[in-house]
């Protein structure tokens, strides 16, 4: 990685960094007016503001419906014994508003899924939000983390994208060694909000990333140790502050030498993704510095592959909100993005109307498995959908 300028890291390679920016270029030519490029410049070389697309299996594990749940989102996909499972965030209608409660699925292929089942019922009454924050499978037993939070009050709060002030919040596990039965362990946690459950380590450890209620601006990383139980309250590791980036939603990948490259969403609304360095098995972190890999202010997903390689899932451009585009960029060293690829995109619009179900395909989470990837992602924050992609199609 080269440093460009103050607290700015580049992770590009010039000539992506070119294609990105055209790719911003088309886009917005687009949505001002323009759907045949040439009306808007007479002279549109061929591929030009493209990412190449690749073969991507879409199957549907739940749809909205206006009769029970519309609105769903905050998906998280893993593998439990010869199964993979989804589990996401069904609400009613709006977006973390009460009543909200978590659901999961299976599959055997990834293609064929399960009718969905209620992993935690939330009540209307109860006045709740939950969300669903990620799985772990681990030493043959499925884990579901689980922010549960009072009412958002969104009716009153003014606008934006969440209303987190004086809120209170709390990280509930459940664990199940046969996906029909599920143990409880309550409030493991009470300083944190994140969608990405724990990964492990090389040096054993498991960690995971969000940001402190308590202080938007502070960077949390969870750890439990080895041979601590996933289902037991974690360590909690606290970033550095940093005056550019405002980290929230974490996601990482371990290097070869051992260097962990932790990704954030940044709330300033930077349009890139911030990234905070660990050298020591994710013991201590370098504070965030802004990088000039693009984000429309969304949840990314980076892990690597089979075969070595390291990825980056998103909405990786830097339209805000535009998340019609799924991505994802490609790295051979960790260090340095130099292609990306186009998984999805599209005019796609939610059927049923719900405060802050914009269009698009949201929130994307990974799953390396086997010469394949699998991503799960929202589409129009209504329904959950998986996307397999065969890792040798990306080059």
């Amino acid at each position: 990685m080269k440093r460009i300028e103050q607290q700015t890291i580049s992770v590009l390679t010039p000539k992506l960094a070119a294609q990105m920016k055209q790719f911003v270029e088309r886009i917005s030519a687009i949505n001002s007016g323009y759907p045949i490029l040439t009306d808007w410049h007479p002279v549109i070389p061929e591929g030009w503001g493209q990412h190449p697309r690749v073969p991507f299996a879409r199957s549907r594990v739940y749809a909205g419906e206006a009769t029970t749940f519309a609105y769903s989102h905050h998906q998280t996909i893993c593998k439990f014994r010869d199964r993979y499972v989804v589990s996401w965030s069904n609400g009613l209608l709006h977006e973390d508003y009460p009543g909200q409660e978590v659901h999961y699925a299976w599959s055997e292929d990834g293609l064929n899924w399960s009718e969905p089942r209620v992993l935690v019922h939330t009540p209307v009454e109860s006045r709740l939000v939950r969300n669903n924050a990620g799985l772990l499978s681990w030493r043959d037993k499925l884990y579901c983390y689980v922010c549960v939070a009072n009412d958002f009050g969104r009716e009153t709060v003014p606008p934006g994208m969440s209303s987190l002030k004086d809120q209170a919040m709390h990280l509930d596990v459940y664990e199940t060694e046969d996906l029909e039965h599920w143990t409880h362990h309550p409030g493991v946690d009470d300083s944190i909000y994140l969608f990405e459950g724990p990964r492990p380590t090389r040096e054993g450890r498991l960690i995971c990333a969000g940001f402190a209620l308590t202080d938007p601006t502070e960077g949390l990383v969870l750890v439990w140790d080895e041979d601590v139980s996933p289902a037991s309250k974690p360590r909690v590791l606290r970033v550095p502050r940093s005056p550019y980036i405002k980290p929230e939603q974490g996601t990482w990948y371990q290097a070869d030498d051992g260097t962990i490259y932790l990704f954030w969403r940044d709330g300033t609304w930077s349009g890139t993704l911030g990234l905070s360095i660990s050298e020591d098995g994710g013991e201590t972190w370098s504070a965030p510095v802004r990088t000039d890999m693009q984000n429309s202010f969304s949840r990314a997903y980076a892990g690597r592959f089979t075969d070595g390689r390291y990825y980056i899932v998103g909405n990786n451009y830097n339209v805000l909100l535009d998340r019609r585009h799924l991505l994802v960029a490609l790295s051979d060293d960790g260090r340095t993005f130099d292609r990306m690829y186009t998984l999805v995109e599209g005019p796609t619009t939610r059927r049923i109307n719900g405060r802050h179900k914009e269009d698009g395909y949201h929130y994307p989470n990974c799953l390396a498995d086997e010469g394949k990837l699998l991503v799960t992602y929202s589409v129009n924050k209504e329904d959950i959908e998986v996307g397999l992609v065969s890792v040798n199609d990306l080059v």
